[in-house]
């Protein structure tokens, strides 16, 4: 299961479910609990009214449903997996960037997940209102925590990448941030496919991004700080390095030569790549080119 994962074990909890002090999570997950009972379980339409969010009623000023929305949910299921995502992803990572830091990540992702949803539908529901603007029926509104729940998992990508989890269904091993891609490759298919249906898959997209734009200058736990410029830089460096090996492969077809012995060359060939990443292929003596081909030669009569 996902949460038999050492990542999602974050240590013994201090304190019980009714004490706030040490989590954001757990007041959070309370609250949803709670506006889910008094929406009759996301059954009572004129109640889920008071707090969704839809493009009318923001025209209207009722800026504040940007935030409430979160809180309501349409049925058992949805809140369920919100709820579930939200504590497997949210307590590790609220103990690593702080319980403030998770706050502003949880209700930025939140509210740019409903802006997004509000620009991609400012023309659409169906609004009933009488003669003095009051709303009497409404539809095609947003609810759910779902955006802000993508930004976290998005968070805990960043913080955790490596980290492996195992799908529920079906139960295939996988690192965390190509769990989060996948599911961000998904709802961007879903989004760019998206009708009049129940979810809401561009809310879910700009709660990633909102995840993203929160992280910036995190502290991760290897004690760096997380920056996009370092990540565009890093996935520079290695596009110029399979490059310049796929390079380098041509040119030895035709200069060959002996290579020192592949056992003793480990830390060399690391060498060897941080400087094509750094300088180029052009920055190679034919010694360095020849310790490259040998130790590809070696690795391929490995497999």
């Amino acid at each position: 299961m996902l949460s038999d994962r050492e990542y999602m074990y974050a240590g013994p909890d201090s304190g019980s479910w009714f004490r706030f002090g040490d989590s954001v999570v757990k007041p959070l997950i309370w609250a949803n609990l709670l506006v889910f009972l008094l929406t009759g379980a996301g059954g009572n339409e004129r109640a889920l009214q008071l707090v969704l969010l839809h493009p009318y009623l923001i025209q209207k000023m009722e800026y504040w449903r940007l935030v409430t929305y979160m809180f309501a949910h349409g049925g058992f299921l949805h809140i369920l997996f919100n709820m579930w995502g939200l504590y497997l992803f949210g307590r590790p990572l609220e103990r690593l960037i702080g319980l403030r830091r998770f706050a502003v990540l949880y209700f930025v992702s939140g509210i740019i997940g409903g802006l997004v949803w509000l620009l991609a539908n400012w023309n659409g529901g169906h609004v009933l209102a009488d003669a003095h603007g009051n709303v009497l029926r409404i539809s095609g509104g947003l609810i759910g925590a779902s955006g802000a729940v993508f930004g976290v998992m998005m968070a805990a990508a960043i913080a955790y990448p490596n980290q492996v989890v195992v799908l529920l269904f079906p139960p295939i091993p996988m690192r965390l941030k190509m769990f989060v891609a996948a599911f961000a490759l998904v709802e961007v298919l879903m989004a760019l496919n998206e009708g009049q249906g129940e979810i809401a898959h561009i809310a879910h997209l700009g709660g990633i991004v909102g995840g993203i734009l929160c992280m910036l200058r995190a502290k991760l736990p290897d004690g760096s700080r997380y920056s996009l410029l370092t990540v565009i830089r890093e996935w520079r460096r290695r596009w110029r390095m399979a490059a310049a090996h796929r390079r380098l492969e041509q040119e030895l077809k035709v200069e060959g030569g002996p290579g020192p012995d592949p056992m003793d060359v480990a830390s060399e060939v690391d060498r060897i790549l941080d400087k094509i990443g750094e300088h180029g292929l052009e920055s190679l003596s034919p010694t360095e080119r020849r310790t490259l081909e040998h130790a590809r030669q070696h690795f391929r009569e490995r497999r």
